[in-house]
């Protein structure tokens, strides 16, 4: 149970350092967490620490990256035409921009005061990212 409330507290203590953070479970069942990526051997979570929010993504995620025109060619193949796939490309990256401009409250740590707005905040933030790598070229 002690190694329960470590994790939690590190979890938990994660926001005060914001940056990438990496988890993972060896072997052994022992739960890890670093600022550093674990070898290539290990399949990992990165924890991404915005805000006071932490979401996860596969460790390797910044590597699917290689292809900057894979969305557009991909909308592209899905029947959006050209003029299409301009337009909401521009409307995507309008929603990233007005999304990332709300600023929530935050207490005298620095955290939300509303958790739940948040990462509400962070959900609409990760839609529009989403949009933005279908629709734009980098």
């Amino acid at each position: 149970m002690k190694r329960h409330w470590t994790a939690l507290f590190l979890l938990l203590a994660l926001p005060a350092f914001a940056g990438e953070m990496y988890s993972w479970t060896d072997a052994n069942g022992v739960k890890h967490f670093s600022d550093s990526p674990p070898p290539k051997s290990v399949k990992a979570q990165k924890l991404l620490v915005k805000g006071g929010v932490t979401t996860s993504a596969p460790a390797d995620e910044d590597t699917k990256d290689a292809d900057a025109d894979a969305g557009p060619k991909m909308a592209a193949a899905a029947g959006y035409s050209p003029e299409d796939i301009t337009r909401n490309c521009n409307i995507a990256r309008e929603n990233l921009t007005t999304v990332e401009a709300v600023k929530l409250p935050v207490d005298a740590q620095g955290y939300p005061v509303d958790l739940e707005a948040a990462k509400l905040r962070q959900a609409r933030i990760d839609k529009a990212q989403q949009q933005v790598k279908l629709f734009c070229t980098k």
